[in-house]
């Protein structure tokens, strides 16, 4: 594996870890692309816990994983990216990233994997309504103001990656507590004034009903809201979610695999019984829930499928 600094904004660095096969032929390559979790506030490249699976069965079939984003300069000689056979994946809060490539990106992806993906439905009360005080956090505890104040009362410096000790990644300063910013904004129903960059705009849907709120946004940030941004060039899908997920709920997947079909768009949805965010099982974390390994190499196929047609 070798770390590349593929772009800066103002001082900050922004990586990618590349990963090759052990044989890699010369010639056009295709590469499979990777965003990480974090709720698109926290996590970093090394948060893979739960992907060794990709990074693995990739390597067997001679695809390159990427995480974040890819630039063919740093290939080997005489090793060409096929910019036409490019795979994008993306788990949680990297779905959104995904969902976004999926739609603006040029050329188009390949295909998408899309894994209990953030951005299927932003406008609902999941993430708008003000929940009770009392009412647990979809990981089951409560998050305080107390605990995110030191991030909400100051302006830390901008950051390009944030371990999650949680999930394994070796955090050398400790926790900075930024993921629990995504469940203070679920909880006071701010998550998607953060989205958009606007303050209130939360307030001012909440008290319109669903099918009035997509009316409400501004057009010039409508584009953010991705379920809006669908069209019968959405590259081919494949998408698998947890039934007992309560961080993204997988009717975020439902929506997005319902409109797909009515465009005519190529998508497949797994949705697994027992199974919570991450593919877990909701009784014995941390492992997975029985039956996602086998919806993790129908997925692995499909993007192997689609990259070589």
């Amino acid at each position: 594996m070798e770390t590349i600094t593929y772009s800066r904004v103002g001082t900050l660095n922004i990586q990618l870890d590349l990963y090759q096969p052990l044989e890699l032929k010369k010639g056009h390559v295709p590469a499979l692309v990777h965003f990480h979790c974090g709720g698109m506030i926290a996590g970093c490249r090394k948060t893979l816990v739960f992907q060794n699976w990709l990074k693995g069965m990739s390597h067997g079939l001679h695809l390159w994983k990427l995480i974040i984003d890819f630039s063919e300069t740093h290939l080997p000689p005489g090793v060409t990216l096929d910019a036409t056979r490019i795979a994008v994946s993306g788990e949680s809060g990297g779905g959104y990233a995904t969902r976004a490539a999926g739609i603006f990106a040029e050329p188009k992806p390949k295909a998408l994997l899309l894994q209990y993906a953030q951005g299927g439905q932003l406008l609902d009360d999941h993430w708008i309504a003000v929940k009770d005080r009392d009412v647990p956090d979809p990981v089951g505890e409560i998050v305080t103001k107390e605990s995110v104040s030191h991030l909400l009362d100051h302006h830390p410096e901008p950051i390009s990656d944030d371990p999650m000790p949680l999930l394994g990644d070796d955090a050398p300063n400790g926790d900075s507590g930024r993921l629990n910013l995504l469940f203070w904004w679920w909880r006071t129903g701010g998550f998607l004034d953060v989205v958009l960059g606007v303050n209130g705009m939360s307030k001012v849907l909440r008290d319109r009903t669903l099918a009035q709120r997509e009316a409400y946004i501004p057009s010039v940030l409508r584009t953010v809201i991705l379920q809006t941004q669908l069209t019968e060039k959405f590259p081919p899908t494949f998408m698998l979610h947890g039934k007992d997920d309560r961080v993204v709920l997988p009717a975020e997947s439902q929506i997005t695999y319902d409109r797909l079909k009515e465009l005519g768009v190529e998508v497949e949805l797994h949705i697994l019984e027992g199974a919570s965010h991450g593919m877990i099982d909701e009784k014995d974390h941390p492992n997975l829930a029985a039956g996602a390994k086998e919806i993790q190499q129908k997925a692995v196929a499909f993007l192997v499928h689609k990259l070589n047609e």
